[in-house]
């Protein structure tokens, strides 16, 4: 079965820059466009305002979350958006959900980050009891994977090694046979890190930066058999900061976790990609300066829609 496919701006990018990227994808009849988010204080944008901006003019496209984390609003606040969202886009909504990590729940959102996992279930449970649309979670560990295949409709996955998306797959199955739950309803997201016109070092700036800042993306990657890189990158972004960090990335790391190369090689890569790990949706992930998304941009960015 062919995966599905879609497009995502970085944590980065600006209002002007999500709404005609989030116009290029569904004039392409992509299956999904997800807003990222981190917090509007410190970088890009709120995500569910944004959508709400936009709901309303994307006619085939999927929008979505990729992600939005518990911590940051009320569950009651959270709702209200989503219905909002969704009843604006006529059901054409993803609510994509996560717990984030202490270094963006207390560093950013002052808030502490105890009991994750029963916090994302709380929200998902309140949120499912009044509204009918799909809730996807992110999901990095097996117990967090696990739990999506339980209680959401869906996990997204990013700087994910094959071998652990494939992985997680298998446990997603077992789960949800063991439920009673039917995996053609589930669907399990990729955000692949993706880099026009051959920005092999931009991707791995992109892999150091969460590896460095954030221990959770460290074990997928640790047990899928890079823990020297993960050591020296942790280590080196600790004392020395991103660019250096990003040195010990080596090439193996890159080609599997990110997409890069020429426009066509990238449409290529990307599906190649989903027909290796046989992902249901392969999401290009942009992560660029908040600067970088120009004209140049756009135009690459709407080729890239018309091939993948």
């Amino acid at each position: 079965m062919r995966s599905k496919t879609g497009i995502e701006l970085g944590i980065r990018a600006p209002l002007n820059a999500i709404k005609k990227a989030a116009t290029i994808t569904d004039a392409s009849m992509l299956d999904f466009y997800f807003v990222a988010e981190t917090h509007p204080s410190f970088a890009g944008v709120d995500a569910l305002q944004a959508l709400d901006t936009i709901a309303s003019k994307i006619q085939n496209t999927t929008l979505g979350t990729g992600i939005v984390n518990v911590y940051s609003r009320n569950r009651k606040t959270m709702l209200e958006m989503t219905k909002k969202i969704y009843q604006k886009s006529d059901g054409r909504f993803v609510l994509g959900v996560g717990t984030s990590a202490p270094v963006v729940v207390e560093k950013m959102y002052d808030k502490k980050f105890e009991r994750p996992l029963a916090r994302i279930k709380n929200y998902t449970d309140f949120i499912k009891k009044h509204h009918t649309g799909p809730v996807y979670w992110a999901a990095v560990g097996d117990i967090m994977t696990r739990l999506a295949a339980k209680h959401a409709d869906g996990v997204v996955f990013f700087l994910k090694p094959e071998s652990e998306i494939r992985r997680s797959i298998k446990i997603i199955k077992n789960m949800l046979a063991a439920t009673g739950r039917d995996y053609d309803k589930f669907d399990v997201v990729s955000i692949r890190p993706t880099y026009l016109e051959n920005a092999k070092t931009g991707a791995k700036s992109t892999i150091a930066g969460y590896v460095g800042a954030n221990e959770f993306y460290s074990r997928p990657l640790e047990k899928a058999g890079y823990k020297k890189e993960v050591r020296m990158i942790r280590q080196t972004f600790a004392r020395e900061g991103l660019r250096e960090a990003a040195r010990h990335v080596s090439d193996k790391m890159v080609l599997e976790l990110a997409t890069f190369g020429s426009v066509r090689e990238c449409a290529e890569k990307t599906r190649q990609f989903a027909d290796r790990v046989e992902i249901k949706t392969v999401m290009a992930g942009f992560d660029l300066p908040k600067d970088a998304y120009g004209v140049g941009f756009f135009k690459n960015l709407e080729k890239l829609a018309g091939l993948l």
